[in-house]
């Protein structure tokens, strides 16, 4: 194992990596096209991603993810709606902060938890304390230290941090393209874009080495080129003002008029009906097919075929071929890569399934974090 690799399973052994989904919900949705007839299994990430799909109303929604940490973190946001207050939702995940958290959480939240969710929340809960350097629960995690480093180097620059804000905020710029050049200009010859070369800081943000290896080897420059890339294609392509993931590490919270579907209040109580859909289970995806007796109609699998592809051939052989033994005729598997083709499926993926990718690249034009080479959407033949 290199050495990068060992940091990036200490990181991902040891801490709670993502504190939001980084993946569209909104482009997801339109690709996987949920009903009432629709049964997911899905990797768990942040959680927030399951509850936006239960405004779909599927049947049921299995979460699978190998670091308990992010479960915990899904079954906290589904105890604060089965709490029945949006109020104490909008604090705990819209504004990542409350007052006396440990209270809160002893009283009213973790007697709905899982024994795994109370042990880690009894030491964690603090991080909704708002006290600290780190003043949000999303300056919390992995992805929430990248966050943070970013919103220190942002005020120490006031000049590019007030650009930064009326490209978010301001409905009435005339002059976006050009406002967002001079941000691109400044942040790309800026020591903190330049530290995402350095697999030490893409692993914080779950990014392996065989992941970074690929973004790198997909540009002339690298890295920093392929982010420049990423950037460009989403600010031009979709409206900065209506983007919650950016503007959400850039201020450290939401606000109520761009947030998550499963933050805003009008959905609150459908969802307070929906969420005992949502069942959460550590562990990884070819175990969970292994023992269940469920036929599945759609996958969310995210990025994690491509650390398959670069770790475990065997592994990823035997993910494809469960998925097809576990699902139903026609179902749809859902997933991102940072590759820029689809070499590195296995046999057993194309002996079964076909890419719809028209669609896929079409939908993924209006993908809000717009990071990854191909958003593939996968149709099984029968």
């Amino acid at each position: 194992m290199s050495f990068k690799d060992y940091l990036f399973n200490k990181v991902h052994g040891n801490k709670l990596i993502y504190n939001c989904c980084w993946e569209d919900p909104a482009c997801d949705r339109k690709l996987l096209q949920l009903d009432e007839s629709s049964e997911l299994l899905m990797i768990t990430s942040a959680g927030c991603n399951a509850l936006d799909y239960l405004l779909d109303n599927p049947k049921n929604i299995s979460c699978l993810d190998l670091n308990f940490r992010q479960n915990a973190l899904l079954d906290l946001k589904i105890a604060l709606f089965k709490n029945g207050d949006y109020s104490l939702l909008w604090d705990f995940f819209g504004r990542g902060k409350l007052d006396r958290p440990k209270e809160v959480y002893k009283e009213k939240l973790r007697p709905q938890l899982i024994p795994t969710s109370q042990k880690y929340w009894d030491t964690h809960i603090n991080y909704f304390s708002g006290k600290g350097l780190r003043r949000s629960f999303y300056f919390r995690g992995g992805s929430g230290l990248l966050a943070w480093f970013a919103s220190l180097y942002f005020s120490g620059r006031p000049t590019l941090k007030n650009d930064i804000n009326r490209l978010f905020t301001s409905r009435r710029e005339q002059n976006k393209a050009d406002l967002y050049q001079k941000i691109e200009t400044a942040l790309f010859n800026s020591y903190l874009i330049k530290s995402f070369n350095n697999s030490a800081v893409l692993s914080l943000a779950g990014v392996p080495a065989g992941q970074h290896q690929l973004l790198s080897q997909n540009e002339a420059t690298g890295t920093i080129s392929y982010l420049q890339k990423c950037f460009r294609n989403t600010f031009f392509n979709t409206d900065p003002v209506e983007n919650y993931f950016y503007k959400l590490y850039f201020y450290g919270e939401y606000d109520k008029e761009c947030c998550p579907n499963y933050l805003k209040e009008e959905n609150f109580d459908l969802l307070v009906e929906r969420v005992d859909k949502i069942t959460i289970e550590t562990a990884g995806i070819s175990d969970h097919l292994e023992k269940t007796n469920r036929a599945y109609t759609h996958f969310v699998l995210l990025d994690h075929m491509d650390w398959l592809a670069e770790n475990d051939l065997d592994e990823l052989k035997r993910e494809w071929s469960l998925i097809n033994k576990k699902s139903t005729a026609r179902s749809k598997v859902l997933f991102r890569s940072a590759a820029t083709d689809y070499n590195f499926l296995p046999e057993e993926f194309f002996s079964n399934f076909s890419l719809n990718e028209q669609e896929a690249k079409l939908v993924s034009q209006k993908d809000r974090v717009g990071m990854y080479q191909l958003t593939a959407l996968a149709e099984k033949n029968c």
